[in-house]
């Protein structure tokens, strides 16, 4: 997989007219932005608004959540980049309620701060002069609509109607909280190209007899022929265990290994954490020896336990215990 970090430098401004409070020059046009970030953040970074957590600065920079605001960004794409069979636009944090749109063409919405956003951008992209623009629709103003139809209940101390957006509840404001709801890119957002890539690896671990079987249940999006797919499983002093398999098809695709003497992952007190490292890669097959090339991979830290919710009868009812 080739992917394009798109973080870093922006742009951004006021995308309403000025709320009240709001400076009268520096938001409408233009500014430098930082992502990942947030209207807020940038907001300071320039000196347009004063800290909001030093004294009641808090009331005064409210203006900043009502207003809607726009953020652009212009880049290049290379030419491996370009070649990929797939190219997509990840945005792995979206806060909240936004409109994306590449070199003029809309290409969706997104509503839920908590997750990942994708979009197959392949036709769009050019080599050079690419316009990424992100438009965020004000949380406070969409909030204050939907509860003025249906009223949900939320915390005495926030701003009211929370509950009808995806968004973190304490960003309304808590008793321990101020009312400072974000809004702006808060995650990375990156390109990702690639002709066949992992889609979803699941691991799991078998325990018998003193052997640790390590199973990976992968499935793959796959725009080229004749795929193979390799695990490694590497102990914490070092030494790597290997297995790999041809795909029969675009799911249900088991590897596994079995790993002896196992070391084994205690909570804390009661022994010792020692963790191995699990490498999944994709291949095209025939191309195993080359592991600098892999289509697409993915790496985890692994613990070799077993976890059980033991209820037994006890004196009170039953017990409940995780061992």
């Amino acid at each position: 997989m080739h992917m394009q970090s798109l973080t870093g430098a922006w742009q951004f401004r006021q995308a309403d007219a000025p709320q009240l409070g709001a400076p009268k020059r520096g938001v409408e046009e233009w500014l430098p932005a930082t992502v990942p970030g947030g209207a807020h953040t940038d907001l300071l970074a320039l000196g347009l608004i004063p800290d909001p957590f030093v004294g009641d600065n808090e009331r005064r920079v409210q203006w900043a959540a009502e207003a809607d605001w726009e953020y652009r960004t212009q880049f290049a794409v290379g030419p491996e980049l370009l070649r990929q069979a797939q190219i997509w636009l990840v945005c792995d944090g979206l806060d909240t309620l936004a409109t994306v749109s590449l070199n003029g063409h809309e290409l969706g919405h997104a509503a839920n701060m908590f997750r990942q956003y994708r979009w197959d951008v392949k036709s769009l992209l050019k080599a050079e002069g690419n316009e990424l623009r992100i438009d965020f629709e004000s949380v406070v103003r969409h909030v204050t609509q939907k509860q003025a139809v249906r009223n949900l209940p939320g915390v005495p101390q926030a701003i009211p109607g929370g509950p009808h957006v995806r968004k973190a509840p304490c960003q309304f404001g808590w008793d321990w909280g101020p009312q400072l709801p974000p809004v702006g890119i808060w995650k990375d957002i990156r390109l990702e190209g690639f002709s066949s890539r992992l889609s979803e690896v699941h691991l799991r671990q078998f325990h018998a007899n003193g052997v640790v079987r390590v199973e990976v249940r992968l499935a793959v999006e796959n725009w080229t022929s004749g795929l193979s797919a390799v695990l490694q499983v590497t102990a914490p002093e070092g030494a790597a265990h290997t297995a790999s398999t041809a795909l029969a098809s675009a799911t249900d695709n088991v590897l596994a290994l079995e790993i002896e003497n196992p070391q084994l992952w205690w909570p804390n007190g009661w022994g010792d954490q020692p963790l191995y490292h699990v490498q999944v890669q994709l291949h095209r097959s025939g191309a195993l020896a080359d592991d600098r090339h892999p289509l697409d991979e993915r790496t985890y830290q692994l613990g070799l336990r077993t976890i059980e919710l033991r209820q037994e009868p006890d004196e009170w009812g039953r017990s409940f215990t995780f061992v």
